[in-house]
């Protein structure tokens, strides 16, 4: 049986075949044996077989890897802090904030990338255990703790799928990761089942924290239904979910439907969560139809939404008729900053 056998199953039982094999004293000459098998770093076996070279021998798996030209980090202190997390924390506690290695050093690797790493080894482990060590970087004053929580949930939604996901989130402490989680969990929840991740999430839609997760239930569920997704939207206490909901709803409504995602809007009675979804539509809206989009943007009641949402407008407006754009600029009331800001963006892009 061959890692070149045309069978792609005897394949992988040869594959799995080396792995029960592997010691931390034949690691490299199975590794040189499947480059020479013409397994790439984005086959799911070189993730495996990192991962596991990283079970077996932790640091001296990862110090090998360092001079080698074609590597997997993430994957073997994956591997390591799913079997040893103490030595692969402390481990990764003293590398600096970019790693140099491979020939010549020509390769760099972020430590953050390889901290996602350690995480999702340790979710691997034990998900409790995980949720502490990232909850414990948040009370340190971290400020990317959020990217590290969803790699947790993004394990559990490996292991259980997105409604055993779901379960697990709506058991964590209340606030930001247990935010993040949700969010994370609720983009692929909806995509499959928007109505039951509705079901799930509106019981947390007044918090701040769920913002995200409401946003990412209500796009997806616009995608399909977007009548059924804002009427459910509009009856969820208020706050920033709703907000945020109605944006993301209408920012994909505009674009299936406009006539009808404009006529309900036209139904809506001023409020700020009116505002909310006239600044989804007229924002998605601006890269179709700029004119109309400034319109619908002139009819958001709150000044400060209604001048970020026309500034917003007026980058759509300016990157397509740029002449037009200019003339509308000169007369649309926004700060001077707002006008250079919207003129400059050619020169960012």
């Amino acid at each position: 049986m061959s890692l070149k056998d045309p069978n792609q199953l005897k394949r992988r039982l040869a594959f799995s075949h080396l792995l029960s094999e592997m010691t931390s004293e034949n690691a490299v000459q199975i590794r040189e044996g499947l480059i020479a098998a013409g397994v790439s770093n984005r086959d799911s076996e070189w993730r495996d077989f990192n991962y596991a070279w990283g079970t077996i021998a932790g640091e001296a798996a990862f110090s090998g890897s360092l001079t080698m030209e074609k590597v997997d980090l993430y994957s073997v202190i994956s591997g390591w802090a799913s079997t040893d997390p103490t030595n692969a924390i402390a481990f990764l506690d003293q590398l600096p904030e970019k790693l140099a290695h491979g020939p010549g050093n020509k390769l760099k690797t972020d430590r953050l990338d390889l901290e996602k790493g350690v995480v999702a080894g340790l979710a691997d482990r034990n998900r409790d255990e995980a949720t502490k060590y990232v909850s414990k970087l948040l009370a340190e004053g971290r400020s990317d703790t959020s990217r590290l929580m969803e790699t947790v949930a993004n394990e559990v939604i490996r292991q259980e799928g997105s409604i055993g996901a779901s379960n697990w989130a709506a058991t964590l402490k209340d606030g930001p990761l247990k935010g993040s989680a949700m969010g994370e969990i609720a983009e692929g929840y909806a995509r499959t089942d928007p109505a039951s991740a509705a079901g799930w999430i509106e019981e947390f839609a007044a918090q701040d924290y769920a913002t995200r997760a409401v946003a990412e239930v209500g796009k997806k569920w616009a995608e399909r239904e977007p009548l059924a997704a804002v009427s459910w939207l509009e009856k969820l206490p208020e706050g920033q979910g709703q907000k945020a909901g109605l944006n993301s709803a209408f920012g994909d409504w505009e674009d299936r439907d406009p006539i009808a995602a404009g006529n309900y809007l036209l139904s809506m009675p001023n409020s700020p969560k009116r505002d909310s979804a006239i600044r989804g539509f007229a924002e998605g809206y601006a890269w179709q139809d700029p004119k109309t989009a400034i319109a619908w943007a002139k009819d958001i009641q709150d000044p400060t939404i209604r001048n970020e949402s026309l500034k917003k407008v007026g980058f759509a407006y300016y990157r397509r008729k740029p002449e037009e754009a200019k003339t509308w600029l000169a007369e649309s009331g926004l700060s001077s900053e707002a006008k250079a800001d919207i003129l400059n963006s050619q020169r960012r892009r």
